[in-house]
């Protein structure tokens, strides 16, 4: 019981942890349906806040609104798409600024366009996310924009 015993060196192969870097990697189960409910309903709430302020209820809330209101969800889904791709280039500055600035655009023009029907609505919303999706193309280096 008392002998010595000689333990073996064993060598393991070296284990790749470069995608660690940098980043936390915490895995959120339903990440994606927020993400996908976000990217349809902040242009809708920001049309119904923005008919609040000014003490109306527009075309929306009519019966027959319901076209107008998947308009404006389907309007809101291609800026969201580009601040999301801004945000995993690693354009953080760019990602938050835009909708900050390209969405209350957005939003102004859908309520000035409310009488013209959804399709006036879904060309608005996307023409304004026209500057983000420039963003997402350049392939220049880093600029003051990008963080």
């Amino acid at each position: 019981m008392t002998d010595p015993v000689t333990l073996t060196l064993v060598r393991y192969p070296p284990r790749n942890l470069a995608w660690r870097r940098g980043r936390r990697h915490v895995r959120v189960p339903l990440r994606r349906i927020e993400a996908a409910a976000a990217c349809l309903l902040w242009l809708p709430a920001g049309f119904h806040f923005g008919l609040a302020l000014a003490g109306s209820t527009g075309m929306a809330a009519d019966a027959g609104g319901w076209p107008h209101m998947a308009a404006l969800a389907a309007g809101g889904v291609p800026l969201a798409l580009a601040c999301r791709l801004l945000w995993r280039r690693g354009r953080t500055l760019a990602a938050c600024a835009a909708p900050a600035v390209l969405g209350s655009g957005a939003v102004a023009g859908t309520l000035m366009l409310e009488g013209f029907g959804p399709f006036a609505v879904v060309v608005v919303a996307a023409a304004a996310s026209l500057p983000a999706w420039l963003m997402c193309a350049r392939r220049s280096g880093r600029r003051w924009l990008d963080v």
